[in-house]
């Protein structure tokens, strides 16, 4: 499985910065942005913007078993980079 990286930055209602990459299969920012919401929503966070961007050629690679696993049965695969 190739997975594509959505390089995602977040400020919260309460102002708090979060930048995590989401991991999915495919290139539907659309969906990357619906999974980070899920993600954060969670975590009982809700953010005032998001804004993501595709990493191009040097994100996408194949996927490790545990990262394919979690896309196989939710759809995306969450990596905290800051303030999560």
């Amino acid at each position: 499985m190739k997975v594509n990286v959505f390089d995602t930055h977040v400020r919260t209602h309460d102002g708090r910065y979060l930048h995590f990459d989401v991991l999915i299969e495919g290139n539907d920012q659309e969906r990357a942005s619906r999974f980070a919401r899920d993600w954060m929503a969670e975590r009982g966070l809700h953010g005032d913007s998001i804004e993501q961007s595709r990493c191009q050629f040097c994100h996408s690679q194949p996927a490790h078993p545990e990262v394919a696993a979690a896309i196989g049965s939710k759809g995306y695969f969450i990596i905290p980079l800051e303030g999560c």
